[in-house]
Order: C-alpha cells, then structure tokens, then sequence
C-alpha cells in the first residue's frame, strides 16, 4: 500500500481589481508564502465588475517540497484541522478557504495591507 505524498499546494488570492489592492496582496503573498506569485487575470469582461478580459485581478504561488509541507500546516491551523468532505475530491486533493489572511499563526494586523482571503489547494 502506498502512503500519500504531497505533491503542491497552490495558494490563490482573488482580489477582484488591479492597483494598489492587487499589490498589496501581492506583498501579502510573497511574505506568507516565501516566494515570488504570479498575477491571474480575467478570462471575461464583466461590465458589472467593471472587469476587463484581460486585466490581472489576483495573484498565486504554487509551493513543493518543504516550503508545500510547513505552509499547509500553517493553513490547516488557521481552519483548526478541519476539512469537511466536500473539500475532498475524488482522487484525496484537497482546497480550502481561509476567510481572513490573520488567522495564520505568526501573522500580524496590519492596517496598510487590510483584511484578504485565500484559497489553499493541496494536491497529493
């Protein structure tokens, strides 16, 4: 029988614009994680948004190895170590949101940056 590895966890922050918001969690990524993210951008206009197709509206890095092991855990004691089975999928990935980028241990308040949330993905 195998054990399952971790193979990467993929952590994405939509902000929704770009700007001053999408630099700050910009910042805000590349502290949390370790390394430098990449922006996303809009795959449709949506005029209601005010969204471009084209426009960069969020930022992700996508972590292995060590740095994948020691974020996860950070992660999963920001959801207090629960996952409820709707996060799983068929093959034992797993995603989650963590609604307030502070709820990480080790993380600070501050008022420059804001309140942001992030998807946390983990793929076995």
């Amino acid at each position: 029988m195998r054990e399952p590895k971790l193979e990467k966890v993929v952590i994405n922050m939509g902000v929704g614009e770009s700007g001053e918001k999408l630099e700050k969690a910009e910042k805000l990524l590349e502290e949390l994680a370790g390394q430098k993210p990449v922006r996303t951008t809009a795959e449709k206009t949506n005029r209601d948004f005010g969204i471009r197709k084209g426009e960069p509206i969020g930022v992700k890095v996508t972590l292995r190895k060590e740095k994948a092991d020691t974020f996860l855990e950070r992660a999963l004691e920001a959801v207090e170590k629960m996952l409820h089975s709707r996060n799983f999928d068929g093959k034992g990935n797993f995603a989650f949101g963590i609604r307030e980028h502070i709820d990480l241990p080790g993380v600070k308040y501050d008022p420059k940056v804001g309140i942001l949330g992030m998807e946390v993905a983990a793929t076995l």
